[in-house]
């Protein structure tokens, strides 16, 4: 298509000025069950380093979201030292978004998305009251809204509002999850002295046509207790997006769930089945989706038509990135969920005509 061959053109461009950050954080956990009063009583330190880059035009989704910086963290925190949670330690790829464009002062939004790793995970002979989280290596979410006040041409002060978390999809339980909400305060140090020089392309016109995509997804979950089995699950996805410009999609998917989970989750629940075929779902989803060269975010909240178990309800959410390669074939990462729990992690890989 026109927009994937637009989004693919770079240009000669002066090197990137390389940022350095550093944050200060101080938050908590937040007891988002009743039962996970007891994991962590107090509010503790974090640090995080940064290295960014201010992005300049050199790839067209560049201009069309105003520049954002780019760049990688680590961050770490004792958690309040508790002796259920350990320490954690993340690292994880960004975008950090400019929302104003003031001389001196701006506010931005960040988003993050990469691996963290805890130091304490369930464990039913030593560690079973930590009902948070059954696994030590897990996703790492974030998102932050800062202020940044620039004291010169290289130095900039920061400070800002965060939550992090994270989860490991229903694959291995429990999982609750940690949600971390923090203040943070920061330096942010240019390393040369000249800034990136940013580039103003043309602006193509964008193909306005409906795209049609055929997925097919594989899941893996894991249900309570822990140390159980854990169930694969056969998702069929056909996605129908109207293009609103050359930075976003809006449209609807239809979801075919073959979940070997259910059948289980069924015959807890006494429902008798006839077949196999009564535990599959089926339902509609409006999808939102925010474009970044052959990488896309994908954001689904739907409803089930078809469940005879309803032991869900009947909301059900997707979030996943999308990589777009050859035109045509996707591959997509996601993470399906009804509103708050997660149900499994998915991946996928389809067709777009």
């Amino acid at each position: 298509m026109l927009s994937d061959f637009l989004f693919s053109q770079e240009v000669a461009t002066p090197a990137i000025n390389p940022i350095m950050d550093v944050h200060g954080y101080y938050g908590f956990v937040v007891a988002h069950h009743k039962s996970m009063m007891h994991l962590t009583s107090s509010h503790f330190p974090g640090v995080e380093v940064c290295i960014a880059s201010q992005t300049n035009g050199k790839q067209l989704w560049e201009q069309l979201y105003k520049y954002p910086q780019k760049g990688i963290g680590i961050f770490y925190s004792p958690l309040g030292g508790s002796k259920m949670l350990g320490n954690v330690v993340a690292v994880y790829p960004y975008l950090n978004f400019n929302l104003t464009h003031g001389r001196k002062i701006n506010l931005y939004f960040r988003f993050a998305c990469g691996l963290g790793y805890l130091t304490k995970r369930f464990d039913a002979a030593t560690n079973y009251k930590n009902i948070a989280i059954g696994s030590h290596v897990n996703a790492f979410l974030q998102i932050m809204y800062e202020m940044r006040w620039s004291l010169s041409k290289r130095l900039t002060l920061m400070a800002g509002i965060e939550m992090s978390h994270l989860s490991n999809g229903a694959f291995k339980a429990p999982n609750l999850g940690i949600n971390i909400p923090t203040v943070n305060v920061g330096l942010s140090y240019q390393l040369h002295k000249e800034p990136a020089v940013l580039l103003k392309n043309e602006i193509p016109i964008y193909d306005k046509r409906w795209q049609y995509t055929v997925m097919g997804h594989v899941g893996v979950s894991e249900l309570y207790p822990a140390n159980g089995k854990k169930y694969t699950a056969y998702i069929l996805t056909g996605y129908f997006m109207k293009p609103l410009g050359l930075k976003r999609k809006i449209g609807a998917a239809v979801d075919v769930f073959f979940d070997n989970a259910i059948a289980e989750v069924m015959r807890r629940n006494d429902i008798i089945i006839g077949n196999k075929l009564e535990t599959i779902k089926a339902g509609v989803s409006f999808v939102y989706e925010m474009n970044f060269s052959h990488l896309s975010f994908v954001a689904q909240i739907g409803g089930y038509l078809i469940a005879k178990d309803k032991s869900d309800g009947y909301v059900f959410d997707r979030v996943a990135l999308n990589y777009t390669f050859k035109k045509h074939y996707v591959v997509q990462l996601g993470l399906k969920t009804h509103l708050t729990t997660a149900d499994m992690v998915e991946v996928g890989f389809g067709y777009r005509f």
